[in-house]
């Protein structure tokens, strides 16, 4: 990143004025090129999408996407305290507000490229694939368990053949153990990827399962092997990564899922309904 930097400040004073504007806007804030939309970056230069293109492509680069992969790279390879000193940082010289709207354009960004990119094909594939099955894991580490968690607990009410292997502090492969070629697994994993995920992901493919992937990259381990690989950026300026987008993608899977199931999907999650009435799980 630090080299692209050093080449734009070299070139910059001899671009046109929307490219400087560009220039400028990247040169004072490079992580935002990582943690924004280029739509956004473009707005917060008051230039078009385009010109952000065209600045890519003057530098060098093929497109924009591999512009931005520098940045993501760059940031991506900093440590969690890295990140946190960065924030502290930012607090002490732009004050708590710059860090706020850079979550908030992050996130949104993040979502908003997710959407965007967005092959409903594959969405609805995947669906065929885990509502075929007669076992689907749902696997995940770290900071990403809770959304294994969320996934689980919100999609079984309508595919009751959902499972949650647990992490017992043998890893999540034991609750793998009965996995097989019929089967599909789930999998979550983004930079930094958990030794965990990975293993268990692995353990599940020699067994001849599916796997529906969700992750950051192309290029991430075993991404190559997904039957289905759904990518979400989680870059952003907290010192952990943001998982708003990974959420949306959660939440667009299990509504293509519910879909897709029909009349099948309704049954099950009446009947989930109806139990949690009568136990008054819920307050009225």
């Amino acid at each position: 990143m630090q080299t692209v930097l050093e080449q734009l400040f070299q070139a910059a004073p001899a671009f046109p004025t929307k490219l400087k504007n560009a220039a400028k806007v990247i040169l004072d804030h490079p992580t935002l090129v990582a943690t924004s939309s280029m739509r956004a970056l473009a707005k917060k230069a008051g230039v078009t999408p385009p010109t952000m293109i065209r600045l890519a492509t003057t530098l060098g680069f093929d497109n924009y996407d591999s512009f931005r992969q520098v940045f993501k790279s760059s940031v991506n390879g900093r440590s969690f305290e890295e990140r946190a000193n960065s924030l502290q940082s930012i607090s002490t010289t732009e004050g708590l507000p710059a860090i706020i709207r850079d979550i908030r354009e992050a996130g949104i960004g993040n979502v908003s490229q997710f959407y965007d990119e967005l092959d409903l094909d594959k969405l609805r594939h995947a669906a065929d694939i885990i509502l075929a099955a007669p076992n689907v894991y749902v696997v995940s580490a770290g900071g990403l368990h809770w959304i294994s968690s969320y996934f689980h607990y919100v999609c079984k009410m309508a595919v009751p053949q959902m499972r949650l292997p647990r992490n017992n502090g043998n890893g999540l492969i034991e609750g793998l153990i009965p996995i097989s070629s019929e089967d599909v697994i789930i999998g979550m994993a983004y930079h930094p990827y958990a030794r965990h995920s990975i293993e268990a992901l692995e353990f599940a493919l020699s067994r001849g399962a599916k796997m529906i992937y969700l992750s950051d990259s192309k290029v991430a381990p075993l991404a190559s092997q997904a039957e289905v690989l759904l990518l979400q950026n989680t870059v952003g300026p907290q010192f952990f990564p943001s998982m708003l987008s990974v959420m949306t993608a959660v939440e667009a899977l299990i509504a293509v899922i519910v879909v897709q199931s029909g009349e099948e999907a309704i049954r099950s999650i009446a009947e989930y309904s109806e139990i949690r009435r009568k136990s008054e799980f819920y307050l009225n």
